[in-house]
């Protein structure tokens, strides 16, 4: 096997140089890191990293120990675990005890031999000792999962005893007379305290409760059915749910009582099972997060800490029949979200009976339709680009207060900015956001950390390569990773950019006015700044200048060109970019804000139209399509929704990491729809005119300080 001395020899260079590259260290150039990969590479080496971390006294590895991998709640934890442990650099190893007490001592004999950092455990034992006197690490650094132990010093759990209460609240309100509960041994706190406070909400009632381990539970699960059978069975998790279905199919000849189970948010769907909730992926990301800040020094040791429940699932898998054959007609745009909508109406029907016929129309021809207000009679329920809300809202959409108590509680709780952006119009909610969206940059993580490429950019320009905070280094980078600029680019060009409509172009220039402190409606009414403006427009013909130019009327080819990594990095709505999260470069994604960090809002509502006889059934729509499960199913589908809480089913959250950050950049983003009066504009026209104006610049026909000029009097002339 080829040695550091022989990458050395086959480079030209030092032993020393070859130790830098491979440890990325030191100040190696560019030509002589090129050198070494390539050796290394033709000789094909590769670094012993357990080795290296054996020398050095640090594995940088966790132990995962759980009961089994087949009980889904554990198999999801390991995967919230194994994910974010992965991405903070360490590797994960995995035990099975099966509840097994002797496993799990053999198990701890056998991490004591290889140096772990930290240990994660759903142990089986009675006492936390054992681990402490076995293992030399840091107490802290050993989490107890769900289940506390004796002299267990870092505990973390969901919330056990409210969900028994929760629980137990449902059971009494819906009047169950006999109860089973199937839960694991008793002396599990989580088991004991679930069966506790369910049996403590309940007066009157028959429980019968049974606490057996689960490599015992098969023909346990039996004994529910042998004499009369319970109204509704809770079980303490999902693999116990499934063994009282199998054994009411084989063992009982009257019908199956209702079950209700613990499970996990992302387990598969089953109309046959309520499930109360647990967010077990995000469990375990959040587990990593805090073992490793402790192993870091970076945050105090927690000893204890209780995660929220996700709770009881609305949905009860019913089919309603649609006795007055109602049919809602909506308005939007093609889109992803309506893509994704599309394949979930079928679940709408089936849940109200109502059905819904969806009228899909450009963004060009909504505008026109919206126009002309006698075309509202034809629609129940609009999706309006956000933009044009505080223009057409009035005149269009039905306001949504006071019509549904459930969906005021909705509108009531969202964050002042959304009401502001998506719903108000003078003060009023006449629509809800559908697919909000912010302009965010998106990045080659890869090529931005690549040790070869950042080393090629300090020799050009005498600094770090990090991600653009402003429009001026953005450019730089835009120019470096464009390949008619940099022969060595490992891409094509740094940026595309959308030139096929006038919007778009307007936009394109607005983030960078807005970047420098402009704004376009003031005390002196609507116009642009012109020293700000001219450094704006001057930075983006700079832009244009390298970039890949785009005849497209929309940002979906900017983003393929992105997809397909012909651009290093691209700026782009949210909600026109999940389809990259699907492509080659999906894992090597990554995303920041907007140089300058004023981005532009976009996206769209969703309203009740004015006109519509049908307003009980637009707002069971409009609750529906806010329902955690179906944005959840929206956002796997690739589309946008406004409920915050996908951003914690751990998929999507894999899927789209920019999704958790996109909410706090929301807060700070831009859309001029208003003037100073509350009273709307007509963002569309102005916008129009500001695009129009900058392609006579890019034709050559007007200078920069002419198309400011001209924008300027073209707005005075339009907006009096």
């Amino acid at each position: 096997m080829a040695t550091i001395k022989d990458i050395a020899k086959a480079a030209g260079v030092s032993h020393g140089t070859v130790s830098n590259v491979m440890n990325g260290r030191g100040n190696v150039s560019a030509k002589k890191i090129q050198l070494v990969e390539e050796a290394a590479r033709k000789l094909g080496y590769k670094i012993n990293y357990t080795a290296q971390s054996l020398r050095s006294g640090v594995t940088k590895s966790i132990s995962i120990i759980i009961p089994s991998i087949e009980s889904e709640e554990y198999s999801q934890m390991y995967k919230g675990l194994d994910k974010t442990l992965s991405q903070l650099g360490y590797r994960t190893h995995l035990y099975i005890t099966y509840d097994l007490p002797l496993n799990e001592k053999n198990i701890l004999k056998e991490i004591a031999e290889e140096r772990v950092t930290g240990i994660i455990t759903i142990s089986c034992l009675d006492d936390a000792s054992i681990y402490y006197n076995e293992l030399d690490i840091p107490q802290e650094n050993i989490i107890f999962v769900n289940r506390e132990i004796k002299n267990g010093k870092s505990f973390v759990s969901f919330d056990f005893v409210k969900a028994g209460m929760e629980i137990g609240r449902y059971l009494s309100d819906n009047q169950f007379q006999t109860i089973g509960i199937f839960a694991d041994e008793q002396k599990f706190s989580n088991e004991r305290q679930l069966a506790e406070m369910i049996a403590g909400q309940l007066q009157g009632s028959s429980i019968k409760i049974i606490h057996v381990p689960l490599n015992h539970s098969y023909g346990t699960a039996f004994e529910f059915f042998e004499d009369e059978s319970p109204e509704i069975i809770v079980a303490s998790s999902l693999s116990r749910a499934q063994l009282l279905k199998n054994a009411n199919y084989y063992g009982s000849a009257v019908t199956r009582p209702q079950i209700l189970c613990l499970a996990p948010t992302e387990s598969t769907f089953d109309d046959q099972l309520k499930k109360y909730r647990q967010n077990y992926q995000m469990l375990g990301h959040h587990i990593a997060n805090l073992l490793i800040n402790q192993v870091n020094q970076q945050d105090k040791p927690v000893l204890r800490m209780i995660f929220e429940n996700s709770g009881l699932d609305s949905v009860d898998g019913e089919v309603v029949k649609n006795e007055n054959n109602i049919t809602l007609t909506m308005l939007t745009i093609p889109s992803p979200t309506t893509d994704a909508l599309k394949k979930l109406l079928p679940h709408f029907t089936k849940e109200t009976g109502i059905k819904v016929l969806l009228a899909i129309h450009t963004y060009e021809e909504i505008y026109q339709i919206l126009t002309d207000h006698s075309n509202n009679r034809f629609y129940d329920i609009i999706r309006m680009d956000m933009a044009w809300l505080a223009w057409f809202g009035k005149d269009v959409f039905h306001p949504l207060k006071q019509l549904d108590r459930e969906l005021d509680e909705i509108i009531n709780a969202l964050p002042l900015h959304i009401k502001d952006n998506y719903m108000n119009v003078e003060g009023t909610a006449y629509t809800f956001p559908f697919d909000p969206s912010v302009q965010m940059l998106f990045y080659r993580k890869d090529l931005f950390e690549d040790q070869m490429i950042k080393r090629m950019y300090f020799e050009k320009y005498k600094k770090h390569l990090t991600v653009p905070t402003d429009y001026t280094s953005y450019n730089e980078l835009v120019k470096f990773f464009s390949r008619s600029c940099y022969s060595d680019s490992p891409t094509l060009y740094g940026t595309s950019v959308t030139l096929g409509r006038s919007e778009i172009i307007a936009l394109e220039f607005l983030i960078r006015y807005y970047a420098e402190g402009g704004r376009l409606i003031s005390e002196n009414g609507l116009r642009l700044d012109p020293p700000i403006a001219t450094k704006a427009l001057e930075n983006f013909m700079d832009t244009l200048s390298v970039a890949q130019k785009l005849n497209e009327s929309w940002w979906g080819e900017s983003v393929n060109s992105f997809a397909r990594g012909e651009t290093a990095m691209v700026i782009g709505f949210m909600n026109h970019v999940s389809r990259i999260a699907h492509s080659e470069v999906g894992t090597f994604i990554g995303s920041a804000p907007v140089p300058g960090n004023a981005p532009l809002l976009g996206g769209g509502v969703i309203g009740i139209s004015k006109n519509s006889k049908k307003i009980k059934e637009a707002v069971r729509f409009i609750k529906w399509v806010n329902q955690t499960g179906i944005a959840e199913q929206i956002s796997l589908l690739g589309g946008t929704t406004a409920n915050p809480e996908v951003s914690d089913n751990y998929t999507i959250r894999t899927l789209y990491p920019w999704l958790q950050e996109a909410n706090k950049w929301s807060s700070q983003g831009i859309r001029e729809t208003k003037g100073l009066d509350g009273t709307g504009i007509d963002t569309k026209r102005l916008e129009l005119i500001i695009g129009l104006s900058i392609k006579k610049a890019l034709q050559n026909i007007l200078n920069i300080e002419e198309t400011i000029e001209h924008i300027n009097v073209q707005l005075a002339n339009s907006f009096l």
